[in-house]
């Protein structure tokens, strides 16, 4: 993967935009019915755009799911 992950806004920030809803690799996966292996590949691929929690969790952003569904995978 060459991109950094992008930061997720701490909650109860000082932010004018909403957090955009983010799922674990294991929520992820469970959603669209596969093991989180395969999302941590499509992740290395860069089929999946991830982000980063405050903590440093790996996130899928739920607008990523949407994407890599109606592209088809």
């Amino acid at each position: 993967m060459n991109e950094e992950p992008t930061q997720v806004a701490e909650s109860g920030g000082d932010t004018s935009e909403p957090t955009e809803k983010q799922m674990t690799v294991n929520e992820a996966a469970h959603a669209i019915g596969v093991d989180s292996f395969t999302i941590l590949g499509l992740i290395q691929r860069g089929k999946l755009k991830p982000a980063r929690s405050p903590w440093g969790e790996i996130m899928v952003p739920k607008s990523e799911l949407i994407r890599l569904i109606e592209k088809g995978r």
